[in-house]
């Protein structure tokens, strides 16, 4: 019998209709029916089950017998392999199929506090789930946006904290089969859990500090062809930057215990503009209070507190009066309680976020001539004389989270184990953009010696120049909310060898407003009976996050133009300019992007660690894209949210991972394929633009026939062998080496090439400027890094730990810089860290 993928079309929905009692009964079956089943007479009534204790627990494999694809870091690990600049990249390369991107190891990397993007099986960076102390972190407002300078946006990250991973205890990671109690994306799950206080009052204060005096840079200079003047080399950053981490945890009374914290990172980096030496500056802080307490005899209750504000001073270089702010980050609250019953194990989740996008700056930018009176542009000799910024802009998004979690246990209906794991979630979000002044971009200066301004100063020149056009961005207040729940439920049945596993996560958005149904089923077969050789397989889907960002767009007023002239020298009044065709933003009946996963395993003890082999294909589908429409009767252009965009990926992974008395050992080495019709959301996908065309291999072609394979986060070859050994009492060492293999690419060669006349917008034609791309190769990287740790006794349980990472400790090429460019890689450099503690 030929059965149908569920695919979502209404015939799978016909064909499940009649499984819906079969299901739900399966799924979410009374714990009292299974222990009345477990209660009745024979062996079974008083079969125990089995605790199997073996080397693989105490690796970063999740040990969980139902295949769930997690892997499982504690505070060893994250000491160990954790940066000395507070960062989880150490940690987090040990994963198989995540990858970083192609700026990790750039040059301008070493002074951003921001985390490093992560793609895990595939999935685009910004649709991973972030979880802290069971809260999403993860930033909807719009986490693809880089461009710090951007008019009508704040650059974003796909996590709304940055937290520390000084203040972490646990770092889990699901790259496959995910478990039903997760949703809300179609990479993988990053869940971290904050401290705990111990048996014992511990602190400590440490310091740690990199710069660039510390680096050995390399300087590549463009291909000169011999024509004209020859490209200058371009200059090395500058920058400094520290950590101070401070934290203490005691225990409290008989039972309880409570954890305080508090860091703050910094970098500061120099840069010229107008001829002057001026700061940039990043802050990230993070404050973290949590409190454990049992309830009662079976209640154990976690409370955390963090605060996670990031600041970037930045400017605009060569304008003057540019400087403008940029605040990230945000603060949260969440309360866990776990509840053993005496037929459930429950746990419930209480939670809110609170992150915003904001920028502080200048008020109104001017493109000025370079004039007698406006001439710094002239002394630095800039072609022009700008001034000013972009003005005040505030992104927010705030939620409320509510989540119940059920478990019964294993219990036995005959010869079948038999457990049940189902819950609900239920959050409120609100999502906010904020211009509370309008903001003018003046453009087009015209020179005139005999122009009168009328006396306005502000935006003309007496007998100088005067200001022909002007972009107006009017004030706006918008704001969104998105109601979200979910159901999920998963059966895991026991017979022998085979534990199978069977579940279902339904969710719904108030925004989207699709039925989402996900199946996810796994299974793991123990051949030997010794759990030391498991197959393990699994069929899931996952549907991805409502993203708001567009909506945002839909209802912000879209911006217009002005012009004005004189009349006998005299400036005239601003006009508006109706037949320019400005953009505005569409986004309507979208399904959800949703992924489907298919993944075979095998795991097996070998040389007293644990042996992964792994296979997984996902087929990615309804993921957001932009469609691009000519200029319509009403003088605009639109952009469409549309769900044309697609993606594949085909991943083969091997791991081994031990733990060989005090030598942590972790290797692992994997094959992928990433095929993709755009890089994300805002890529168009169509040719129903001029903008949407570039130039490549002599001719003008649509750009998203460039080409399908993955730009970024898609190194095909990726090893990792990461170690740790202590040598002696007092000295650890810790040893990170990562293979990046080589691959082709296209990328934009920063140049432009004249194309086909196209509309202007205004009634007349002008000719489109093609962008220019051509292949490149990527070589293979080979980098590693090294840390190492010594600890020196004081008095009684007091020490002082001194540390030093040597990141790229070979000196290798990082080849962030393509050939033929100018650009600037990072050779070897230092970070140097001191701590107290007792």
């Amino acid at each position: 019998m030929n059965i149908p993928p569920i695919d979502g079309s209404p015939a799978s929905l016909r064909l499940l209709t009649p499984l819906w009692p079969v299901l739900v009964a399966v799924l979410f079956a009374p714990a009292a029916e299974a222990e009345e089943a477990s209660s009745g007479s024979g062996p079974e009534s008083t079969q125990l089950e089995d605790i199997d204790v073996r080397p693989q627990a105490s690796t970063p494999l999740s040990g969980d017998d139902t295949g769930a694809g997690g892997y499982s870091f504690d505070r060893e690990y994250l000491e160990r392999f954790g940066g000395l600049d507070g960062s989880l990249d150490g940690v987090l390369r040990m994963v198989p199929g995540l990858q970083f991107g192609e700026e990790a190891r750039s040059a301008d990397s070493a002074s951003d506090l921001r985390p490093e993007s992560i793609s895990i099986s595939g999935g685009r960076y910004y649709q991973n789930q972030f979880l802290l102390d069971g809260m999403s972190i993860s930033n909807q407002l719009d986490p693809a946006a880089d461009n710090s300078s951007a008019i009508n946006d704040v650059p974003g990250h796909e996590q709304s904290q940055f937290i520390d991973s000084s203040l972490l205890g646990e770092v889990r990671v699901f790259d496959a089969n995910v478990p039903a109690a997760y949703g809300g994306f179609t990479g993988g799950v990053v869940e971290m859990e904050t401290r705990r206080a111990g048996p014992e009052p511990e602190a400590s204060l440490s310091y740690s500090t990199t710069r660039s005096d510390w680096v050995d840079y390399r300087v590549y200079t463009e291909d000169w062809d011999g024509g004209g003047r020859p490209p200058e080399a371009p200059d090395t950053p500058t920058y400094r930057r520290d950590r101070v981490a401070l934290s203490y945890a005691a225990p409290v009374g008989e039972a309880s215990g409570v954890v305080l914290g508090l860091n703050r990172a910094m970098s500061r980096e120099p840069v010229v503009s107008l001829g002057e030496t001026r700061t940039q500056r990043q802050l990230n802080h993070n404050a973290m209070a949590k409190l454990t307490t049992p309830v009662g005899m079976d209640g154990l209750l976690d409370v955390s507190a963090t605060y996670a504000p990031f600041r970037s001073e930045r400017l605009t270089k060569d304008a003057r009066e540019s400087a403008y702010t940029i605040t990230g980050g945000g603060y949260g609250l969440s309360a866990t309680l776990d509840y053993i019953g005496d037929r459930l194990d429950h746990e419930w989740e209480l939670g809110a976020n609170y992150s915003e996008n904001s920028r502080s700056a200048p008020k109104d930018f001017f493109n000025w001539a370079n004039t007698r009176s406006r001439d710094w542009g002239r002394r630095a000799d800039v072609g022009k004389s700008r001034e000013g910024g972009f003005g005040d802009l505030d992104k927010y998004q705030a939620s409320v989270t509510g989540q119940w979690r059920a478990d019964t246990g294993k219990h036995w209906v005959g010869p079948v184990g038999l457990r049940h794991r189902f819950g609900a979630k239920l959050s409120h979000r609100r999502y906010r953009f904020r211009r509370e002044e309008t903001l003018y971009i003046y453009q087009d200066a015209v020179v005139n010696s005999a122009v009168q301004c009328r006396g306005n100063d502000y935006d003309c020149v007496q007998e100088e120049q005067y200001f022909s056009g002007r972009n107006v961005y009017q004030a706006d207040d918008v704001s969104v909310a998105l109601n979200k729940g979910a159901l999920f439920g998963e059966a895991t049945f026991s017979y022998k060898r085979l534990t199978t596993t069977l579940g279902l996560r339904y969710s719904y958005d108030d925004f989207l407003q699709n039925h989402n149904l996900a199946y996810r089923s796994r299974a793991t077969l123990d051949l030997f009976g010794d759990r030391g050789t498991v197959l393990r397989a699994g069929l899931n889907r996952y549907y991805g996050a409502a993203l708001l960002t567009y909506k945002l767009r839909e209802a912000r007023k879209p911006y217009y133009r002005q012009y004005r002239g004189t009349e006998q020298n005299v400036v005239g009044e601003w006009q508006r300019d109706a037949g320019q065709g400005s953009y505005r933003y569409v986004f309507d009946g979208l399904n959800t992007p949703y992924s489907d996963e298919r993944m075979l395993g095998l795991e097996q003890d070998l040389f007293g660690g644990r042996f992964r082999l792994q296979l997984v294909e996902r087929r990615n589908r309804d993921e957001f894209a932009r469609t691009t429409t000519p200029t319509r009767p009403d003088g605009y252009r639109y952009y469409l949210m549309s769900n044309k965009g697609s993606s594949r990926y085909r991943g083969i992974s091997v791991g081994w991972y031990a733990e060989l008395g005090s030598t942590l050992v972790n290797l692992h080495a994997s094959y992928s394929k990433t095929e993709t019709s755009n890089a994300d959301y805002e890529d168009p996908v169509d040719d129903t633009s001029p903008s949407d065309h570039v130039y490549y291999d002599g001719k003008r072609i649509r750009y998203g026939k460039l080409d399908v394979l993955r730009k970024d986060f898609a190194r095909p070859w990726v090893a990792n062998l990461a170690l740790t050994q202590p040598i002696g009492e007092r000295l650890t060492a810790s040893l990170s080496t990562r293979y990046r293999g080589r691959y082709t690419n296209i990328v934009s060669t920063g140049e432009t090439r004249r194309g086909e006349q196209v509309d202007n917008g205004s009634g007349g034609t002008t000719y489109e400027q093609l962008e220019v791309y051509e292949q490149t190769t990527r070589p293979a990287t080979f980098i590693s890094d090294l840390k190492v740790t010594y600890e020196q006794p004081i008095v009684g349980s007091h020490t002082v730990t001194l540390q030093a990472q040597i990141k790229n400790l070979f000196n290798q090429r990082t080849h962030t810089v393509a050939e033929g460019q100018s650009g600037v890689e990072m050779g070897r450099y230092y970070w140097l860290s001191a701590r107290y503690g007792f």
